[in-house]
């Protein structure tokens, strides 16, 4: 690419990003100016300490909040000023998110939840897609299952299939394998990178298991609202 840095190639690009919670004297600041360009196709983990503002951050990137200040570019769309309404139509089919606590509907099967995100973004036959998906994470024989009746290591691989069913260019993990036992944690991390390398996705992931970090292709480490170093592992 010659070192090329122009803004085709970034994925996300964060300037001065700012976060503050309550009003006058009560005022906490979460974010203290960070600023962080992510070329597409990377992986990324955020590393730090509970209360270090690695959540927060990926919640301004992945426009599940919104700065106080600064500038947040994501896909080529301007994340800063929008309304949150404008932002949950900006994130659809162009992010996918997974939360450590799963976040699935518990009134529907597998299927039906790695589908919904499929109808919502207008993909016809979303149930075989949905299915595609499910084989493709090892749970092509718990299809008509609800989450009540899967382990943690199935419901995250559920979870996995329904972010990256759409095919969005950016996938966030917020700690993706902290309710899991080590081995199932290393299974389900190898799925994670697996689909995220098929959907050829940029990857943004917080975890506080170095291990896990070490993946990536990059590190961003946090302490107090700042990035305090950012480099290869």
């Amino acid at each position: 690419m010659h070192g090329r840095t122009d803004a085709s190639h970034i994925a996300i690009d964060a300037r001065d990003v700012t976060l503050s919670l309550g009003a006058g004297d009560a005022q906490t600041r979460i974010l203290k100016g960070v600023s962080l360009s992510i070329p597409r196709g990377e992986s990324l983990a955020i590393l730090g300490p509970s209360g270090s503002g690695k959540s927060s951050l990926m919640a301004i990137l992945s426009g599940l909040e919104r700065a106080t200040s600064g500038e947040v570019t994501v896909a080529g769309i301007d994340f800063a000023r929008m309304s949150e309404d404008a932002l949950a139509r900006a994130r659809r089919g162009r992010i996918g998110i997974i939360l450590q606590s799963f976040h699935l509907l518990p009134t529907m099967t597998a299927l039906e939840n790695v589908a919904v995100p499929l109808e919502l973004a207008g993909i016809g036959d979303a149930s075989g897609q949905a299915g595609t998906e499910l084989e493709a994470v090892g749970l092509s024989h718990r299809l008509h299952h609800y989450p009540s009746q899967l382990s943690g290591g199935e419901q995250q691989r559920v979870a996995i299939a329904r972010a990256v069913a759409p095919r969005p260019p950016i996938l966030f993990a917020d700690e993706p394998t902290g309710n899991l036992d080590s081995r199932t944690s290393e299974a389900i991390v190898d799925v994670l990178f697996d689909r995220r390398s098929a959907a050829d996705a940029t990857l943004v992931m917080i975890t506080h298991d170095l291990a896990l970090a070490r993946r990536c292709d990059r590190i961003v480490e946090m302490r107090d609202g700042e990035i305090v170093s950012d480099g290869r592992p």
